[in-house]
């Protein structure tokens, strides 16, 4: 299969459930009405057919170049404090720094590590992201940005600015997004939802043990 078709998959798919209701308290988190999600959707698969060239040699994903900006710009709108915008690009930092050391250390011996790259980066993002953050919107945005971020360093650190058909948001990166994106949205929820069980089941133990012990003068 081409690079890129399992992302336009994905994200068709993801308007298909946009438009019946699905995922309704992470477009309420980060402020989209289930059209105007669509209408992004659409926009980006059909961006990820256009390239332009870049310098160095290089060429550039429409939808890959716009997709990381418009999103965090978007993401930076959602927070009333300059802390939180700081928490949230930290966060991005977080996930990227993560994932341009594995992209160093994956080539050098990718027999050590049990995962392919195409899911031990996706998977890294998601883990990162939904531990980090309750929010399901931010913490998607986080993994795709971070993600997006680390693969267009990438080719910076390795090649040596020999970026000859080096195409930056191509097909194989937006492939990672998308799978990236399917597993926050398939796991942030039941996580936290877990999470916040099993915290209550350990408050509740701990109060009745103290509510059960020796009284004290």
């Amino acid at each position: 299969m081409n690079p890129g078709v399992v992302s336009n998959i994905t994200l068709i798919v993801f308007v298909i459930l946009c438009m019946t209701g699905w995922g309704e308290k992470t477009l309420r988190d980060g402020r989209l009405s289930p059209k105007l999600a669509v209408c992004g959707l659409v926009l980006y698969v059909f961006a990820s057919g256009m390239t332009f060239d870049g310098p160095l040699a290089s060429r550039w994903n429409v939808g890959g170049l716009l997709f990381p900006l418009v999103l965090t710009l978007w993401s930076l709108t959602l927070f009333k404090s300059w802390q939180h915008r700081l928490q949230y690009l930290l966060g991005v930092l977080t996930v990227a720094v993560a994932l341009l050391v594995l992209m160093t250390l994956v080539p050098l011996d990718p027999a050590f590590f049990i995962l392919d790259a195409d899911v031990l980066y996706p998977l890294t993002a998601l883990i990162i992201s939904v531990l980090s953050v309750k929010r399901p919107f931010v913490a998607l945005s986080i993994a795709w940005v971070g993600l997006m971020a680390a693969a267009s360093v990438d080719p910076f650190l390795h090649r040596a600015f020999e970026l000859q058909g080096t195409v930056f948001g191509g097909g194989e990166v937006r492939d990672m997004l998308a799978l990236t994106g399917a597993g926050v949205l398939a796991v942030h929820g039941l996580y936290h939802k877990g999470a916040n069980f099993v915290i209550g089941l350990v408050k509740g133990w701990r109060e009745r043990r103290s509510e059960g012990g020796p009284e004290h003068a």
